[in-house]
């Protein structure tokens, strides 16, 4: 389905394609009460933005009545969309894309939070930097622990120099703070539905291909940490590199198409980079077989972005893990 086909409520039969400014889109699947968070956020915010939009729950499948339980909360101008079956993150996100009505879209997952300037200082953004498909801004962590502050991308708001480059050589954004001018979508397609851990990797490396990307320097957006959380349970599963390697190929032939094939030695290595990681938390955290997975994948998928030295400690590891011998301790 073509985005500007998508059958939304919001926009079904919208006089001379008048379109609100805003679509705030949020995918949820057996929510907890922080959905409610999330929405009196999305509320508070647009409140001090005064401009239109339109606001949909859409519904993954949930095991739960989400509709029901969105209405007990008192939330009834808020519109919810059930799919027909549990799809996944993929699925859940292309159907919050084919249902937007807005120019902007913000797809806020249903644990995460935004502060009350942040649709105000979005729309100023997009207003004073028309050129760029995509807008984000710094985020903040919430965690046990409390809040604190993602890394500072540049200090002054406006456009990113070199993005695809520095996109390419690691995630930098997070989903909570990124809103994408429905054109965009247009242009560069939906989220790729295989993918899982780096699914929104590769579609900011692909819009950076396509676009200039604006940045806010302020911590507007607020991205939660937990144990329950999608990409915390991917990395569990062991699976982690395996959606690296496959991302990969689908940045590859991106990175073709815009004459760009010198950003993916930096993105292989962040993927090299990001599965070892993965394997020694996995190790610590006495997961052996979820860290063996993400090391035999890395021999397996990862094996050219490797120096030889590279090779022979992943092989050494994986050995160690399959006979069961613990690290040795230093110090």
């Amino acid at each position: 389905m073509s985005i500007d086909a998508a059958a939304s409520p919001a926009n079904a039969g919208a006089a001379n394609d008048v379109r609100p400014l805003w679509s705030v889109m949020i995918p949820t699947y057996n929510p907890t009460p922080h959905l409610r968070e999330a929405i009196l956020s999305v509320q508070a915010a647009l409140d001090r933005c005064h401009a239109s939009a339109h606001v949909e729950l859409v519904d993954d499948g949930s095991s739960v009545d989400v509709e029901s339980m969105v209405r007990a909360w008192g939330l009834t101008d808020v519109q919810v969309h059930r799919r027909p079956a549990n799809g996944g993150l993929g699925p859940c996100w292309n159907t919050c894309i084919d249902r937007a009505a807005g120019t902007l879209i913000h797809i806020l997952h249903q644990d995460d939070l935004v502060k009350p300037a942040f649709y105000a200082r979005m729309t100023e953004l997009a207003r004073d930097v028309p050129t760029a498909g995509m807008y984000f801004c710094r985020p903040e962590f919430l965690d046990d622990q409390g809040p604190h502050i993602g890394e500072l991308e540049q200090a002054d708001a406006g456009l990113i120099e070199h993005w695809l480059e520095k996109i390419c050589s690691a995630q930098r954004v997070q989903c909570s703070a990124v809103v994408v001018r429905r054109d965009t979508y247009a242009r560069v397609g939906r989220f790729e539905p295989s993918l899982r851990y780096v699914i929104d990797w590769e579609m900011w490396v692909r819009i950076a291909a396509a676009t200039p990307v604006a940045y806010l320097p302020e911590a507007l957006a607020v991205y939660r940490m937990h144990a329950s959380a999608e990409t915390r349970r991917v990395k569990t599963a062991g699976i982690a590199t395996r959606d690296f390697a496959a991302a990969l190929g689908f940045i590859g032939k991106t990175l073709d198409k815009a004459s760009r094939r010198d950003c993916l030695a930096s993105a292989e290595k962040f993927a090299v980079d990001v599965s070892n990681w993965t394997a020694q938390e996995a190790e610590a955290g006495s997961n052996r077989r979820a860290a063996a997975r993400e090391v035999r994948a890395s021999l397996r998928y990862l094996w050219r972005s490797m120096g030889w030295r590279y090779k022979l400690r992943q092989a050494r590891w994986y050995l160690r893990l399959l006979l069961g011998i613990p690290p040795l301790r230093r110090g």
